[in-house]
């Protein structure tokens, strides 16, 4: 009997250990699939990453909320914000907190790029709660609140990010970013530079600098750059981002690669980096793939862009005069990521204001009816939306409007500035052109400068002299009078929260870049 016992035990044991080197060997084919599928993503090939998750056995209830974790990952990429959150909901109620977490930070981004900033704020902070250690929801959360215009809390929670965090390439983007967002390019440099140091074959930190060096006017370090980025995304197959780069440096300068160029960085640190990228994976953000905006190169063209929005069934679109004025090619691409074409119809140097006919229309729904049109009145509470810090890789990358919040301090009621009124609102440069409402949804008025507080100042301004302080809009009355539109009766008389505002006009308004002759 002893020497049966002693055989079942052997067998026993046997069989646990050959269940247990079963499972360990499943779960390491299944974390190598994994893998597979996030280097895929992260270069862009998503119809190949598609294919290799469909092909993954799944073994537990733990695997599929992966699995739909990536799933949801490759829908906000491509812009489906539906499908993403679909998936992300598919693993709210999971027995792991890391999944639990990384489904909130999923639906923090869909909401960011809905425009619903407070739920966006909601998830974040939940993803945080449940696990303070993920870097990502963090960003997540200072950018919905720079969006929502809380920008002194953004920068708090970024900074303290930055003092704990400085060996993290997405804290250093993006606390490089805000700056580059209120125009503090320099600041941004510097923060990226330093960086680079410690980490010199980081392709995002290069990328982004080439991007900040352009728009200080550095053509040079801006190239030479890209240049660099485009080698690695080569050697990776990154067909998608290649060709952006590309594009990127080709209008930039259309006799780049007929001459000698940058070196890129060794091959070996190119694997080295893209293996970096997939262990890192979930702290990544996921930039959604926008439609790009496509001009051609032109040797003696530079680049601006401004913000405008949709008006006339989505026809048309209002922005100042002096963000178009001699433009060669214009295009507009509105804040749910839609991209068209555009000429100049009308314009009014008076008033500085342009009426701009798009080639492909918009969603009658994304147009603001002429009836919203209300005049400018003293005291009244108001919200600027607007892209500010926008340069030219305005087809790189989906950034999001920001909104400013003050009153109305003065309309000029005759005049030189009659039409037009001062508000408590700093206008970038980046948001002229930009509407500008009150608290019922109705537009009040087009941003244009911003101005200090002498009237000189202001006459600089309508030059393109930058200056401080307080901002300018031209009354929603005066496109009526330029353009043709009627001004409406108060349709609703219930206020709305500014980020309720926000939400409900981001898919209106516009970025408008321009390609100018010189």
């Amino acid at each position: 009997m002893k020497f049966i016992y002693k055989i079942n035990f052997f067998f026993i044991l046997f069989f646990f250990l050959f269940i247990t080197f079963l499972s360990n060997s499943n779960a390491n084919n299944f974390n190598q699939d994994i893998n597979k599928v996030r280097a895929e993503i992260n270069r862009d090939n998503l119809s190949k990453a598609i294919e290799l998750l469909g092909n993954i056995t799944v073994s537990s209830s733990l695997e599929k909320d992966q699995i739909n974790i990536l799933f949801g990952d490759i829908y906000l990429k491509i812009n489906k914000l539906q499908k993403a959150e679909e998936f992300y909901e598919k693993s709210f109620m999971t027995t792991s907190e890391r999944i639990e977490s990384l489904s909130f930070i999923g639906l923090a981004e869909v909401k960011l790029r809905q425009g619903n900033l407070s739920e966006a704020i909601s998830y974040a902070e939940k993803a945080i709660a449940i696990n303070s250690d993920f870097i990502r929801p963090k960003i997540l959360l200072a950018n919905a609140k720079t969006r929502l215009g809380e920008i002194d809390e953004a920068l708090d929670i970024l900074k303290k990010l930055y003092s704990n965090q400085k060996d993290s390439a997405e804290v250093n983007l993006a606390i490089a970013g805000y700056y580059s967002s209120f125009e503090d390019v320099n600041s941004a440099i510097e923060i990226l530079e330093i960086y680079l140091k410690e980490d010199p074959t980081n392709i995002k930190v290069m990328n982004e600098l080439g991007n900040l060096y352009w728009k200080s006017g550095n053509k040079e370090k801006a190239l030479e750059f890209k240049s660099k980025v485009l080698k690695h995304y080569e050697f990776n197959k990154n067909k998608y981002q290649a060709k952006k780069i590309k594009k990127w440096i080709l209008t930039i300068d259309p006799n780049y690669f007929k001459k000698k160029q940058t070196k890129g960085i060794k091959p070996k640190k190119s694997k080295e980096y893209e293996d970096k990228e997939i262990d890192d994976y979930e702290e990544n953000k996921i930039t959604p793939q926008y439609e790009t905006i496509e001009f051609e190169p032109c040797e003696k063209c530079n680049y601006g862009t401004g913000t405008g929005f949709i008006i006339g069934n989505g026809k048309y679109v209002i922005t100042n005069h002096h963000v178009i004025n001699n433009a060669k090619n214009i295009a507009v691409r509105n804040g749910i990521g839609k991209v068209s074409y555009a000429k100049v119809l009308e314009i009014s140097e008076k008033y500085d204001l342009a009426l701009l006919e798009l080639e492909k229309p918009y969603e009658k729904k994304y147009s603001i009816d002429s009836r919203y049109f209300v005049s400018p009145r003293t005291g009244e509470d108001v919200v600027a939306i607007g892209f500010p810090g926008i340069g030219i890789d305005y087809s790189q990358e989906a950034e999001l409007p920001i909104i400013t919040e003050g009153i109305i301090s003065k309309v000029f009621k005759k005049g030189e500035y009659k039409g037009k009124f001062m508000t408590t609102i700093a206008i970038n440069s980046g948001n002229s052109g930009g509407p500008i409402f009150n608290l019922k949804a109705q537009l009040v008025g087009v941003a244009y400068a911003t101005t200090g507080m002498t009237e000189q100042e202001i006459k600089d301004l309508s030059k393109g002299k930058q200056t401080t302080s307080f901002g300018l809009g031209i009354g929603s009355d005066k496109i009526k009078e330029v353009f043709g539109y009627t001004e409406g009766s108060q349709i609703k008389e219930a206020k709305y929260s500014k980020e309720k505002i926000y939400q409900k006009t981001l898919p209106s308004v516009v970025i408008v870049a321009v390609q100018f002759n010189q």
